[in-house]
């Protein structure tokens, strides 16, 4: 298993919420992802060699020159990541990266955990959802799971991008255990964000 450190600052729906685009969350995830100079902003954007598939594979090839007997470089192929071979998973920003990622390529499996929820706030303060999230996805959709709090600050707006994404309603869980009142203070304005990762139970 990897966890993947990657540029997450600013978060997407910190930057696109305001900005009048539906695209932009497509856009900003793209150059997250690929690097492949996709412009948003100078001050954000991500060069090729900071991007997340750059990363997974400079480490899969690290990993596999260090420990070749554990067969790293069975998850690259021509140099890129051999996709149908990986599983994706994510938390939050990382669970929108994933799913950004699973549309495109076809994954061997994909799990959402409280994302993606990429909107833009439209007329009247309406939340509209990003438009990526209702593309066509190469990962058929029985390889798609995903699970949120029902307290969660965003998870009307998980709920209807989990639709949009076309996830079958019977791979998304919905968690309704409670924290202790000690937990929701120490969890900040979206305590129950995260649980699904965090809680044992």
């Amino acid at each position: 298993m990897i966890s993947l450190a990657y540029n997450d600052t600013p978060a997407v729906n910190v930057y696109c919420p305001r900005r009048p685009d539906l695209g932009c969350a497509e856009k900003f995830r793209r150059m997250r992802i690929y690097g492949d100079g996709t412009v948003i902003n100078p001050a954000v954007d991500n060069t090729a060699a900071e991007s997340i598939v750059n990363r997974l594979v400079r480490l899969l090839q690290y990993l596999d020159q260090r420990e070749p007997q554990l067969k790293w470089g069975d998850y690259l192929e021509n140099g890129a990541p051999r996709w149908d071979r990986i599983a994706l998973t994510g938390q939050s920003q990382g669970a929108g990266m994933a799913a950004f990622i699973a549309q495109r390529h076809e994954v061997a499996r994909v799990i959402l955990f409280s994302s993606p929820w990429d909107f833009v706030v439209t007329d009247g303060n309406v939340r509209g959802l990003a438009t990526w999230l209702s593309a066509a996805s190469k990962t058929p959709p029985q390889r798609w799971y995903g699970g949120y709090h029902e307290q969660e600050n965003m998870a009307g707006l998980i709920a209807r991008a989990y639709t949009a994404l076309r996830i079958p309603p019977d791979h998304i869980r919905v968690f309704q255990l409670d924290l202790p009142p000690a937990l929701q203070r120490v969890g900040g304005r979206n305590p129950f964000h995260g649980q699904g990762i965090r809680k044992p139970a």
